[in-house]
């Protein structure tokens, strides 16, 4: 029989608006996938807490405004290298970040970084599950979801 385990982490989706176009924030693991900064939360630590510690830790932002209703949702299924199944629930906030942002990596983590409009954000991205969070994300904001932060 296969050991199934369950993982969860907490991230955030960085958005910059620059008043014509929305661009979104993808980090590159070790591993080789892009997908948005997320993270582990620590014993004790609400989600939204977590995602905004990640987001720091991972790419150096600091300052973001953060929506917090709705949180957004995903889940996938991966295999280790151990063999284990692993069912990984994750929870996203979107946050606008500033225009002037510097992006400053956490070189033990995070291989790379890019910023890209919703389109060329998709195309990067490695699995089926971040692109149709994306468009989830995209509809939200295209309905007027992000006016409270500026988006």
């Amino acid at each position: 029989m296969m050991r199934m385990e369950t993982d969860f982490s907490c991230g955030v989706i960085p958005v910059l608006w620059d008043g014509s176009t929305r661009r979104y924030l993808l980090v590159q693991h070790h591993a080789g996938h892009w997908a948005f900064p997320k993270g582990h939360p620590d014993a004790g630590e609400t989600p939204l807490d977590a995602a905004r510690r990640e987001l720091a830790e991972e790419t150096g932002i600091k300052r973001v405004d953060l929506i917090e209703r709705p949180a957004f949702e995903e889940r996938y299924v991966f295999r280790k290298r151990s063999g284990k199944v692993v069912t990984k629930d994750v929870v996203y906030y979107v946050g606008r970040v500033e225009l002037a942002v510097t992006v400053s990596v956490q070189e033990k983590e995070i291989a790379d970084f890019a910023w890209g409009d919703a389109s060329a954000t998709a195309e990067r991205m490695t699995f089926a599950e971040g692109r149709a969070l994306l468009a989830e994300v995209e509809r939200f904001l295209d309905d007027g979801g992000g006016a409270a932060v500026g988006l």
